[in-house]
């Protein structure tokens, strides 16, 4: 009995101390600039074949001139990451919400190539989130869960290389290789089930909008699995 107890015990101070470490890495999100964050169970995620199909029906930018190591259909098959994401108890998932949609979403055809010329381009909403999952990532690991991984929105050729020629396809050499990874919809994420199970406000914005008007929020998500 004494045993148990010990074992009991210790299984508590465990707990305990997972517990403290995943508020950390929510408020390093929080603090990184996250808008909010969660801890959720990693078995709250949704991973389907149908999400991933959307990058490529009808094809995302990501995959002009040869796409990137991180676009489908390079990224892990969905049951690939259903098994990865299996072998995690916990995922800390946070938001950033993002303002002057006009800078990001163009209201034409003819508006297209304005933003995609501009600094911020098309996608570019996505930028700090992908700052953030790395550095959460890191932040993570320096504190004991060196398996820790993070997904981000978005394709890293716009979000990064703001449309040039991936690097790795050019000449093997990737210009970002410690931000660039595959966004959660690059591997099956199901990124509006995921807004909803935790309460965030969450809309489709097309690639092109003639009334920005009708688009009540705008937000940018990540999420990193941590143990």
């Amino acid at each position: 009995m004494k045993q148990r107890s010990q074992m009991g015990s210790s299984r508590m101070i465990k707990d305990a101390a997972i517990s403290e470490s995943l508020e950390k890495i929510k408020n390093k999100a929080l603090e990184l600039g996250a808008s909010d964050a969660r801890i959720i169970p990693a078995a709250d995620v949704v991973v389907t074949e149908r999400v991933r199909m959307k990058c490529l029906v009808p094809r995302c930018r990501g995959l002009e001139d040869g796409g990137t190591p991180y676009c489908p259909p390079n990224t892990p098959e969905p049951e690939v990451m259903r098994k990865t994401i299996s072998q995690y108890q916990w995922a800390v998932v946070f938001k950033r919400d993002i303002e002057n949609i006009e800078d990001h979403v163009p209201t034409s055809e003819a508006d297209i190539d304005r933003l995609h010329a501009s600094e911020k381009s098309t996608g570019g909403y996505h930028d700090k989130t992908i700052e953030i999952v790395g550095r959460l990532e890191s932040y993570a690991q320096s504190q004991g869960y060196y398996l820790a991984v993070g997904f981000g929105g978005g394709t890293c050729k716009i979000t990064l290389c703001k449309g040039a020629i991936c690097g790795v396809i050019q000449d093997g050499n990737c210009r970002f290789p410690l931000k660039a990874r595959p966004s959660m919809e690059a591997v099956g994420i199901d990124v509006f089930d995921l807004a909803e199970k935790v309460g965030w406000e969450i809309c489709m914005i097309r690639k092109v909008e003639p009334d920005l008007s009708i688009i009540p929020c705008a937000v940018s998500i990540g999420i990193l699995f941590v143990c």
